[in-house]
């Protein structure tokens, strides 16, 4: 089997790239792989912390043959993380036919480059999977019956995926909003969730007020009926909640509880069908954590944990309850 390259984009954490890089080594095929790093560059108006933590992030990713080889490439100028991601997947993807993507914050199972590279073999000619994925954050392990199963939503943290899907990314997201509305597929793009959760997201994203490859690439998904595979029990977990993080700044670690599978995964080809449970499990997941007043009040946590006394905080927590 040849092996899949993988893409590594990084910023300016070079605390949480080494944890990345030094979780990604003790996987099995880390010495039969090529490791490609994508390091952004400094926006015009950097600072002299920020330039110097962006060459720490260029010093950690040349400090070790973290795979079999190492390719690092540093952008002059910031180009952020939607387009950089966009820009190096389209690269790797259409040279190698398939690609493994991680971001500079995810700690990884020994065996996720194993999981990714027997996955994308088996369903590598079912154009029904969109990706293979690796954080299963929302789903209790034990809610699930079988070694893997299938979602609409891929994941955006550690997960591989086919040129043939990634064609199929629309940058666009004017269009796909219009798109999903003229096919009734709101619905399906929020998981029947109460509150439009993704509708939100990708209209932030029309409106300037995000940039997010991600929910681009989850109505892409939705649009084009294809599912995602994940392990029953995660193989990643995300460590880039709270300060330094770009796009995550809630304080609160809502997957701090994940315990990340050290065996391997048995895997055989099984039926590219949605697992129900695990639709509900999301939604169950995001209606306790982001329904639009717990984002208030978390938000509102944030802020006055600067300007009011820890009893207030407390006072806050209360209400969270």
């Amino acid at each position: 089997m040849m092996y899949a390259p993988i893409v590594l984009f990084a910023y300016n954490r070079p605390q949480h790239l080494k944890l990345t890089l030094e979780s990604l080594h003790k996987n099995e095929l880390a010495n039969e792989s090529d490791l490609y790093i994508y390091i952004d560059g400094p926006k015009s108006n950097a600072t002299d912390d920020q330039l110097q933590k962006i060459e720490a992030v260029k010093q950690v990713a040349k400090s070790n043959q973290w795979c079999k080889n190492v390719n690092v490439i540093e952008a002059t100028s910031n180009k952020g993380l939607a387009k950089s991601i966009i820009e190096g997947v389209t690269k790797i993807v259409n040279e190698f036919g398939k690609v493994i993507v991680v971001e500079d914050d995810v700690l990884l199972s020994p065996y996720f480059l194993k999981f990714m590279n027997e996955s994308l073999d088996i369903y590598k000619a079912n154009e029904d999977v969109l990706t293979i994925g690796s954080w299963s954050y929302f789903c209790p392990p034990e809610m699930i019956d079988e070694p893997t199963y299938f979602f609409r939503f891929p994941d955006t943290k550690g997960w591989a995926t086919f040129d043939r899907a990634w064609k199929l990314f629309e940058e666009d997201p004017q269009k796909l909003m219009n798109e999903l509305k003229a096919r009734n597929l709101m619905p399906v793009f929020n998981a029947g969730l109460k509150f439009p959760y993704f509708t939100n997201m990708l209209n932030d994203q029309i409106q300037g007020r995000i940039n997010s490859w991600a929910i681009r690439w989850t109505a892409v998904a939705v649009l084009n009926g294809k599912l995602s595979l994940f392990p029953r029990q995660t193989l990643s977990k995300d460590i880039g909640f709270g300060d330094g993080a770009t796009h995550e700044s809630n304080t609160e670690d809502f997957n701090s509880h994940l315990e990340i599978n050290i065996n391997p995964v048995v895997l055989n080809y099984k039926e590219v069908v949605e697992n129900n449970i695990a639709v509900q499990e999301w939604a169950n997941f995001h209606t306790r954590n982001f329904t639009p007043e717990k984002s208030w009040i978390k938000g509102s946590k944030n802020v006055l944990k600067f300007i009011l006394p820890s009893k207030s905080i407390e006072l806050l927590k209360k209400l969270r309850s």
